[in-house]
């Protein structure tokens, strides 16, 4: 059984309200190769069909886990709900309306067993929009984003992990703070698929504040 094994990647995924693109999201992180990942869903209490488009995954075949939270408390609170749920030794995160290439976990772990002075590796994005269309390749390293960022589990956990207070940018605060005693590294490989649509959190008014 899955569940059973140790995983060597855990990919978090936080979800609110995004049922329209959710399964698209799990099969991807489920469809991960030559690695072990375990997938763990973190609804933020959704009121839309989120939930009927995740259970379809719980055939007990799958390494997956649901994380249900009672109130909206954000991506940085559902991110370390899912952070102490994980048992890889490295983790990931992915947003809900996006998806991923079948060999990211692989790709990001090989580099983090390979660069030990290496906090966190990110990779480069390509954005699509509703359709997944293409619209350009993205480099993470000069446009970044919040997911598909692979962490040592251990870093993270030992540095708090995300700032539950902040609601949006909660990982460039994250990379800021750990950027003060750990190597951020960056693979120039277009992994991630990063949807563009009219509820991107991006998009808000709260998500442009500055981090000081």
């Amino acid at each position: 059984m899955p569940n059973s094994l140790i995983p060597d990647v855990s990919a978090i995924i936080t979800n609110y309200n995004y049922g329209k693109y959710i399964a698209r999201c799990v099969r991807s992180c489920l469809s991960q190769r030559n690695v072990t990942c375990e997938v763990i869903v973190v609804d933020d209490a959704s009121d839309d069909n989120s939930y009927e488009e995740i259970k379809q995954f719980f055939d007990g075949t799958k390494n997956i886990k649901y994380v249900n939270s009672e109130c909206n408390a954000g991506v940085a609170a559902a991110s370390n709900k899912g952070l102490e749920k994980s048992q890889g030794r490295y983790v990931i995160r992915v947003d809900a309306d996006d998806f991923v290439s079948a060999d990211m976990c692989h790709f990001l772990k090989t580099y983090l067993e390979a660069n030990h002075d290496a906090a966190c590796v990110s990779c480069d994005y390509i954005l699509i929009d509703d359709h997944e269309n293409v619209i350009k390749r993205c480099y993470a390293d000069e446009a970044p984003i919040s997911c598909g960022i692979m962490y040592r589990r251990d870093l993270l956990v030992r540095a708090g992990g995300y700032n539950p207070s902040f609601r949006h940018r909660e990982e460039e605060e994250l990379r800021k703070r750990l950027g003060e005693f750990y190597a951020v590294h960056h693979l120039r490989i277009p992994f991630y698929r990063y949807r563009m649509h009219d509820s991107n959190k991006t998009k808000s008014a709260e998500y442009a504040k500055t981090i000081v």
